[in-house]
C-alpha cells in the first residue's frame, strides 16, 4: 500500500511539474509583453494579456501548492529542482498579482511619462495617483528579485536552470526602475515645491582644468521648484564671485587642507572643488552664494561634462545660439576645448557659451524633450562614476541623494582590502588637462627590512602635438603669462594619493622635480602631493611609497577621481 502511495505521489508530482512547465512557458511571453506596454505608457492595451497571464500563473501556483509537491522537495537532487520551480512560480505570481494587474488597471497613467515635465512643470497630482501602485509593485518586484536571485543553479537541471536565469533577467530589467520610482514618488512632490519653494544649485565643472572633485567650478545655475513648476532663477559663473576673506576660509576649511590644496582653497568659488569631499565643496559653495548672491541653496549638485554628455543622450541634440549642435558625441570636445579656440581672448564669451549650453540642456529636460528612462540611466551612470555628486542640508533630500548613489565617496577600506585614492589637480591655471592621459600602477610588497609598502606610480602623458602648440589658444596653454613661467604647451598637475588611515607616506619621487611635493593630511587620511610637468608629446611619472606595516595585511584596491579619459589601474610588482 505504501509503495502504491509513493508511486501515486511521484506520478502526481510529475504531472504537476508538466503543468507548471506549460503554464510558466505560456506566461513568460505575456509577462514580457505586458512589461513593454506598461513601460511604454500603453497599459490599457495590455488588459487582455494581463488576464491571460493571471490565469496561467494561478494554475501554476495551484500545481506547486499540494502536499505531494512538498514531500517531493525533500527528495535529494529532484527536491532542489522542485524548490526552484516553486520559488519561481510564487515569485511570478506575486509580481502578477501585486505589480502587473494593479499597473494595468491603472491604465496609461502608469509609465515613465508621469515623471516627465511638460512646459516646465511636473504634474504632482498624477504622481500622487500612481503612488499606491508603485509601492505594491516595487515591493513585489524587489521580493521576486531577492527570491529568484538567491536560487543556486549549480545542481539544477537544464530547463529549470534556464527558467531561473530567464525570470531573473526579466525581473532585473524592471525592478531597479520601479524600486527607484517607489522611493522617489513619495518625496517628489515636496522636492518640487508642493509645500513651498525649493532651491537647487547646479554647478557645472570644467574638467579641462582638473580638480580632485572633478573640475574647476564653472557655470552655476540656481533652479527654483514651486508647486511642480521648475525654472532657472539665477545664472552666474564661478569667475563672477569675489574672493572671500581669510576669516571665512579659515572658518570653513582646516589649515591642513588649505596647505594641502593651496591657499585659494576656501577663498575662491572656482576652487571649491579642490577637495574630493562633496560635503565640503557644497558647504563652501552654498555659503558663498549666501554671502554674495542673497540666497543659500539647501542642495548643491556638481556635474562634469562627461555626465552632461550622458544626459544629452536622453535629450537629443541641443541647438546652441551660434548655430552649433551640442550632442552627446561632441559635448566634451566642444565644451572643454573648442570654446577656447572660438573665443581665445574673451572669457566673458566663454562663460556665456557654457551658461547657454547648461541652461538650454536644463530647459530641454524641463520642457519634456527627454526620454525619462534614458535620463534616469544617465544620472545613475554619472553617479556611479562620481561625475554627478550632490549634498543637501535637507536630510530628506540627502537621504534620497544617498539612495541614488550621488553622494560621492572617499577611499574606504573593507575587511579584505585597503583602498588608495588617486586625484589630479591642474597646477598652472590652464585648460591643458584636455590633453592629459594617465596610467596608474599600484602594488604591494614586503621589503627586505620586513616593512610592507604600497607603491603607486602615476604616469602622465601630454598628447598635444608639438606642431600644434602655436595654433592652440593661450587660454588653453596658460600662455606662460600666469606667473608660473611654464612653457607654452606644457601641462603641470598636482597628484594627490590618499593613503589608508594609519599608514605613513614614506617617499615621493619622480621624473619631474618634486620641490613642491608635500606630505600632508586630510582629516584621517595621510596624503602625498606630487608634481608632474610634461611637454607636448612627453610622459612623466611620479612614484609614491606608502608604509602600511602598522596595518593588518590586506589586498589593495584603488579609487581614481573622474577624469576626461579614465585610466586603467594596472597591478605593479616591485622590490624595496
Amino acid at each position: 500500500m505504501f509503495l502504491v502511495l509513493v508511486a501515486g505521489g511521484a506520478v502526481w508530482v510529475g504531472l504537476s511539474a508538466l503543468t507548471v512547465k506549460d503554464e510558466l512557458e505560456a506566461s513568460r511571453p505575456l509577462l514580457s509583453t505586458v512589461k513593454d506596454k506598461v513601460l511604454a505608457g500603453e497599459a490599457t492595451s495590455a488588459q487582455g494579456d494581463a488576464e491571460k497571464l493571471q490565469e496561467h500563473v494561478e494554475r501554476a501556483r495551484e500545481a506547486v501548492s499540494g502536499p505531494a509537491w512538498a514531500i517531493g522537495e525533500m527528495v535529494p537532487v529532484i527536491g532542489e529542482n522542485l524548490v526552484a520551480v516553486r520559488t519561481i512560480t510564487n515569485s511570478v505570481s506575486d509580481v502578477v498579482d501585486n505589480a502587473v494587474v494593479p499597473a494595468v488597471q491603472l491604465g496609461d497613467k502608469l509609465s515613465p511619462e508621469v515623471f516627465k515635465p511638460v512646459n516646465g512643470a511636473v504634474d504632482l497630482a498624477a504622481i500622487q495617483s500612481v503612488m499606491p501602485v508603485l509601492d505594491s509593485a516595487g515591493t513585489a518586484l524587489t521580493g521576486a528579485k531577492e527570491s529568484v536571485s538567491a536560487i543556486k543553479t549549480d545542481t539544477l537541471i537544464g530547463p529549470v536552470k534556464n527558467a531561473v536565469i530567464e525570470i531573473n533577467n526579466l525581473v532585473g530589467e524592471v525592478e531597479p526602475a520601479i524600486a527607484g520610482a517607489k522611493s522617489l514618488a513619495p518625496v517628489l512632490p515636496a522636492l518640487l515645491g508642493a509645500d513651498g519653494a525649493r532651491n537647487y544649485l547646479l554647478v557645472f565643472e570644467n574638467s579641462a582644468e582638473a580638480r580632485p572633485l572633478g573640475g574647476i567650478a564653472g557655470a552655476q545655475i540656481l533652479v527654483t521648484a514651486d508647486q511642480g513648476r521648475v525654472a532657472i532663477s539665477q545664472e552666474t559663473s564661478g569667475r563672477d564671485f569675489d574672493f572671500e576673506s581669510e576669516d571665512f576660509a579659515n572658518s570653513k576649511v582646516p589649515a591642513t587642507a588649505r596647505q594641502l590644496f593651496l591657499t585659494p582653497f576656501g577663498l575662491q568659488s572656482q576652487n571649491n572643488t579642490l577637495t574630493p569631499r562633496v560635503a565640503v565643496a557644497a558647504d563652501l559653495t552654498r555659503s558663498m552664494w549666501g554671502n554674495q548672491r542673497g540666497v543659500t541653496p539647501d542642495t548643491v549638485i556638481f556635474i562634469d561634462p562627461t555626465a552632461l554628455s550622458y544626459v544629452l543622450s536622453a535629450t537629443g541634440p541641443i541647438a546652441l545660439p551660434d548655430g552649433n549642435q551640442l550632442t552627446s558625441e561632441n559635448a566634451i570636445d566642444l565644451l572643454l576645448n573648442g570654446v577656447y579656440q572660438m573665443f581665445p581672448e574673451d572669457p566673458d564669451a566663454q562663460d556665456a557659451y557654457f551658461s547657454a549650453a547648461a541652461g538650454l540642456t536644463f530647459n530641454s529636460v524641463m520642457n519634456g524633450n527627454v526620454d525619462i528612462p534614458s535620463f534616469v540611466q544617465a544620472v545613475a551612470r554619472g553617479g556611479a562614476e562620481r561625475r554627478v555628486v550632490a549634498n543637501s542640508t535637507d536630510q530628506s533630500v540627502q537621504t534620497l541623494i544617498e539612495q541614488a548613489g550621488l553622494q560621492g565617496r572617499l577611499p574606504t577600506g573593507t575587511e579584505a582590502a585597503h583602498e588608495v585614492g588617486i586625484y589630479i589637480s591642474d597646477y598652472q591655471g590652464s585648460k591643458m588637462d584636455y590633453y592629459l592621459r594617465t596610467a596608474m600602477e599600484v602594488g604591494q610588497a614586503t621589503c627586505t627590512d620586513g616593512a610592507r609598502k604600497i607603491r603607486v606610480n602615476i604616469i602622465a602623458t601630454n598628447v598635444l602635438d608639438p606642431a600644434a602648440v602655436g595654433d592652440t589658444s593661450d587660454f588653453i596653454t596658460g600662455g606662460s603669462g600666469n606667473g608660473f613661467r611654464i612653457p607654452r604647451g606644457d601641462l603641470r598637475i598636482f597628484t594627490y594619493v590618499y593613503a589608508p588611515p594609519g599608514a605613513t607616506v614614506a617617499s615621493i619621487t619622480g621624473s619631474t622635480s618634486q620641490e613642491e611635493s608635500l606630505v600632508g593630511v586630510d582629516d584621517e587620511y595621510p596624503v602625498a602631493r606630487g608634481v608632474l610637468q610634461a611637454g607636448p608629446g612627453e610622459t612623466q611619472t611620479v612614484t609614491i611609497d606608502i608604509d602600511v606595516s602598522a596595518l593588518p595585511e590586506k589586498e589593495i584596491q584603488t579609487l581614481v577621481a573622474p577624469l576626461i579619459v579614465q585610466p586603467e589601474v594596472a597591478p605593479l610588482s616591485f622590490t624595496c
